[in-house]
């Protein structure tokens, strides 16, 4: 087994883990992911209700990167042929380290703008959003080295 192989398990792991978290905070804790990104004083707000319902459908497309991390590790581990190549393997690592650098890459300017200026905007460095977006960066490398760990090795 190459280290390429160790580090593309490895990404898949963590990505798994990372998606599947995402997954159950902002499919079933859509309130609590509201609360964070709308003030206070904007919670009585019909617009807060509707917070909650949107942040679900990021709760499904994480759902959906989860499944698919698990089916592919599933394969990897069975040794099966599909997504068995080198460059098959690199594309799936740079399509999830997209997902993830999305994340990180679309909560800069909120955190370039000084945050919480508007009502609308949330605080990216306290809370859970520091935590999500140093994981979606810390995510986002670790898919891009174990893709050029594939490339390289």
């Amino acid at each position: 087994m190459s280290a390429g192989d160790i580090l593309y398990a490895i990404a898949l792991v963590a990505s798994i883990g990372w998606f599947g978290m995402a997954f159950r905070y902002f499919g079933f804790q859509q309130h609590t992911a509201a609360k964070v990104l709308i003030p206070r004083e904007a919670r009585s707000s019909p617009l807060f209700e509707t917070t909650a319902a949107i942040v679900r459908f990021i709760g499904g497309f994480n759902a959906a990167f989860a499944l698919l991390c698990v089916l592919l590790l599933g394969l990897f581990l069975l040794e099966a042929s599909l997504f068995a190549a080198d460059g098959e393997r690199i594309v799936i690592l740079l399509v999830l380290a997209s997902a993830h650098l999305s994340q990180f890459a679309f909560n800069l300017p909120v955190l370039l703008a000084g945050e919480r200026k508007d009502i609308a905007l949330w605080p990216v460095m306290k809370g859970p959003m520091r935590f999500i977006f140093l994981m979606d960066l810390t995510q986002a490398l670790i898919c891009v080295v174990a893709a050029l760990a594939v490339w390289l090795v």
